[in-house]
């Protein structure tokens, strides 16, 4: 506790005035004159003692009235951040900080949490001189909207010109540029965060910060978010999207409000149709997972969505996806002879005998030196004898611009090729050769949750695995994927991921002399699935967390075309494409839902943006672990309520108490009147 006016507090002395009194009392002698001293015979010692504790008593009441009143006039309020006479008598610096993330959209009956945050820092600026210095800003992005005195009319139009955003707060970032900026000399200095403190703070926040012990700080939060579902992921169980497949994704939802949800409706829509819906019912804080099945509804880009209904949070009740249903496939098969090329053109014309969804070119190279891909978008090379830097070169180009390679490897000398296959492709290092003799190498699916085996639509796949009878050993790193075994351990088939593009690596050739999966069951649908890997647009069309930006692989002859970007509200920006790499970056990506890319004023591709994981409604920081970084004597943790200014200005200045100490002065008065009434004293009468 501490008082306003310390200096009536010298009023104090006043208590000790019915002592003196009292003493005074004690020293006059007063002569009573008795005809007979048998009434005082009447009166017990206990009496006596009795008269003496009244007097004490009365003393001590009549004291403590005095104090009482002396302690009403000083003004006594609780222990605030401050005495109360500091801060209402020295000049202040205060900073305020407004978090317009996504996440303080969150509703509050009719009213959002940032609406609410900037209504009580409105409020809050009667609480203060109109010469203290403030600055404001807002975390998104993070902005400086005011730097000024109290007084000046452009800190109100600032505060309400914060706008809501979709997009993550940086707020220590934003805390730390503002309080390393202060040269402010102000004895006292406060700074107001209004945020709901979904991340917190590392060892980078004091970085630069030499004074942060100079600083009270108050944690303005909101209340309890009440009503909420989120959709937290969505994502495809199934690598290859053609219209004769399913569409598989696996859908995860969270309740983290504080009411159990009943009969809530999931929904899944392909190009703002209903393909797919369940109805659930989910507890507080538990999460349910749903499988939506779909076929789509036309080839090229197919966007899409989940929804759930509305709530408290709006945000998270969408997921936005893009995926490129295929096409066509433009294929080139690169083979040292004729003989190289027809085994593998066979099982093409056999997955396509319509020729309508693939396109096959065939060629021989006998040394690979030039490549020539910019027509092709997969890559089947067979047997390459030799690879010089240049070819090198044109494959590196080729997986930049998300171009995929299937590799049949039959030479065993890797001095046969350029040492950038393995330096900058990242390919195996070829070994030596393994021939089997009279038998053969079985082989195994080397993960049982491989996505490229395991959904080949087989019966009995493992009766359809080739046998070996010869391969080339390789030596792989720890970025290869292996998909497909030899029992020996050896790798049959990788998979290594190279910018924008895919390589898929056989250990061996397509050729009955090496190996019988040529007149397997399982080569068309193996040969189907690894075409659709490499050649859709599976890099171009996926998600990107919200203001990240986004890289788009353009075809080199496309590049001087007219490309535009429209935003999910329908803002149209032009990009100059980066003709060195080969595509264009999206850099403005601060709106959710889904952008799409024109080439020449038609659709290109497309991608979803999505919420940060930060901007999820969960579980707050707690005031224990900012503590560990901000002394806990410098915080106050305060949350957006009815009586908001009031328990602000009580949490500063202290609570005043004067009602208080005039209630108990009166109280004692009362006491004091009733016990100093003077009592008949009552003595027998005795017959003489």
């Amino acid at each position: 506790m501490t008082v306003l006016t310390p200096s009536v507090l010298w009023l104090l002395g006043a208590i000790s005035i019915p002592l003196i009194i009292h003493l005074l009392s004690k020293l006059r002698i007063k002569k009573i004159e008795f005809s007979t001293i048998r009434f005082i015979k009447q009166l017990e010692t206990s009496s006596i003692r009795k008269v003496k504790i009244q007097e004490i008593l009365l003393l001590l009441i009549r004291m403590l009235a005095i104090a009482s009143l002396v302690m009403m006039m000083a003004q006594p309020v609780t222990q605030g951040f401050m005495p109360g006479w500091l801060a209402a008598e020295q000049d202040a610096r205060l900073v305020i900080v407004i978090d317009n993330s996504a996440s303080m959209t969150v509703m509050e009956g009719d009213r959002s949490f940032l609406d609410l945050s900037k209504q009580e820092a409105l409020n809050l600026l009667a609480l203060f001189k109109k010469e203290t210095q403030i600055t404001l800003a807002q975390t998104c992005p993070p902005t400086i909207l005011f730097d000024g005195e109290l007084n000046d009319p452009l800190l109100r139009n600032s505060i309400r010109s914060i706008q809501s955003t979709v997009s993550a707060d940086d707020l220590w970032y934003q805390l730390n540029i503002i309080l390393r900026r202060d040269t402010h000399i102000e004895p006292i200095k406060e700074c107001v965060i209004f945020s709901d403190l979904m991340q917190a703070p590392d060892s980078l926040f004091l970085s630069g910060l030499s004074k942060i012990d100079e600083w009270n700080f108050y944690f303005i939060q909101p209340t309890t978010v009440y009503d909420n579902l989120s959709i937290r992921s969505v994502a495809s169980l199934n690598r290859i999207k053609s219209v004769s497949q399913l569409v598989k994704l696996n859908t995860r939802i969270e309740n983290s409000g504080e009411l159990q949800k009943l009969n809530i409706p999931l929904e899944l829509l392909f190009n703002d149709h209903r393909v797919g819906q369940v109805v659930s019912d989910i507890e507080v804080g538990k999460e349910k997972e749903f499988l939506f099945q779909a076929y789509p509804t036309n080839m090229g880009i197919m966007q899409g969505r989940v929804t759930l209904p509305k709530d408290d949070y709006e945000l998270d009740n969408t997921w936005y996806v893009s995926m490129p249903i295929m096409e066509r496939i433009r294929c080139g098969i690169i083979g040292s002879n004729n003989e190289d090329g027809a085994m593998i053109e066979m099982v093409l014309r056999s997955i396509d005998p319509q020729n309508q969804f693939l396109s096959i070119e065939s060629r021989i190279q006998p040394e690979l030196n030039r490549l020539f891909l910019d027509d092709i978008d997969v890559a089947i090379i067979h047997n390459p004898s030799n690879i010089t830097e240049e070819g090198v070169s044109d494959l590196e180009k080729f997986l930049k611009s998300g171009g995929g390679i299937i590799w049949f490897q039959g030479v065993s000398d890797k001095n046969d090729f350029h040492p950038n296959l393995y330096e900058n492709l990242g390919f195996p290092i070829s070994s030596k050769l393994m021939t089997a003799g009279q038998g053969f190498f079985t082989t195994n699916i080397a993960n049982e949750s491989s996505d490229l085996l395991n959904d080949l639509q087989v019966r009995n796949l493992d009766r359809e695995l080739p046998e070996v009878f010869k391969y080339v050993k390789t030596i792989v790193q720890a970025k290869h994927k292996i998909h497909w075994n030899l029992n020996n351990g050896d790798p049959f088939l990788l998979e290594i991921l190279k910018g924008s593009g895919t390589i898929f690596y056989f250990s061996t050739l397509l050729d009955l002399r090496w190996n019988d999966l040529a007149i397997r069951g399982m080569v068309i649908p193996l040969m189907y699935r690894l075409l659709v890997l490499t050649g859709t647009d599976e890099i171009n069309t996926s998600s990107i967390i919200i203001d990240e930006p986004k890289w788009i692989s353009i075809e080199e002859k496309s590049l001087r075309n007219k490309w535009e970007v429209v935003s999910p509200s329908g803002k149209t920006e032009m990009i100059v494409p980066d003709y060195d790499r080969e595509g264009i970056e999206v850099v403005k990506t601060g709106e959710l839902g889904i952008y799409h890319v024109l080439s020449n004023g038609e659709l290109f591709t497309s991608f979803p943006t999505r919420l940060h994981d930060n901007e999820y409604i969960g579980s707050r920081i707690n005031q224990r672990k900012i503590e560990t970084i901000i002394p806990h004597t410098q915080t106050r943790w305060l949350t957006l309520q009815d009586d908001f200014i009031q328990t602000f200005s009580e949490t500063r200045q202290g609570k005043s108490l004067w009602k208080i100490f005039l209630a108990i002065a009166v109280g004692f008065l009362i006491v004091e009147t009733i016990m100093g009434r003077p009592e008949p004293m009552n003595m027998k009468s005795e017959d003489l």
